[in-house]
């Protein structure tokens, strides 16, 4: 009985070396791949930060927005929903949260509008969000209205003019004063002004961004 057992298991042995074998080096290449990919993502990003970081030096860029912030890489940036969101390499484990806000040297991007371990998504100031804006001593709402960035609703009749700079507001979580977009079109009439604005950021040219944390009130 014995003698037939170890006939059986060596038979099965034999299976799985011939059947088996392959799978398990397909996953042991597959592991082996996936972590020297990763350790090659970590050096490019660490370079290119660097890289960055020596552009805004030398360049002189004063950005005092961006004094405090998480520095993410942007992993993905859908052609077929090129205005709407980009994912970040940065999530719950880096201390990112839903609601904050997203931007670069030039302004305001976006805001994070899905969060997981290790990455993010952002949704874009062209997606159609809306936010609390300031010009000057005006304040107003931007959205999204016929393909075309625009502030409505603003809440005084102070004179606004083209080339003017829009500014996020202190009137939600995001942070005030960051940059958004300068306004190169003014539609008025006796009860209101409708601007039309274009974004400081390119869209087209996203690789890093900061990350600021969105304000918390008591």
């Amino acid at each position: 009985m014995k003698k037939g057992f170890w006939y059986i298991f060596f038979f099965f042995f034999l299976l799985f070396f011939f059947f088996g074998k392959d799978i398990v080096y397909s996953l042991w290449v597959k592991t082996d791949w996936n972590l020297e990919k990763n350790i090659v993502l970590d050096s490019e990003y660490e370079r290119l930060k660097k890289e960055y970081t020596l552009l805004l030096e030398k360049t002189n860029l004063e950005v005092p927005f961006l004094e405090e912030g998480i520095v993410s890489k942007v992993v993905v940036h859908d052609p077929y929903i090129f205005f709407d969101k980009i994912t970040i390499l940065k999530g719950k484990n880096d201390g990112i949260e839903l609601g904050d806000a997203v931007l670069n040297e030039m302004g305001l991007i976006g805001k994070v509008s899905l969060v997981f371990d290790n990455y993010s998504e952002v949704e874009l100031i062209t997606s159609g969000a809306t936010y609390s804006v300031r010009i000057q001593n005006s304040y107003g709402i931007l959205k999204q209205k016929d393909g075309k960035l625009q502030v409505e609703d603003i809440t005084s009749k102070e004179e606004i003019k083209k080339e003017e700079i829009i500014y996020t507001s202190s009137f939600t979580d995001i942070p005030g004063d960051i940059p958004i977009g300068k306004v190169v079109e003014v539609n008025s009439s006796s009860i209101s002004q409708t601007l039309v604005i274009e974004p400081l950021v390119d869209f087209q040219n996203l690789n890093y961004v900061w990350i600021r944390k969105r304000v918390i009130y008591e």
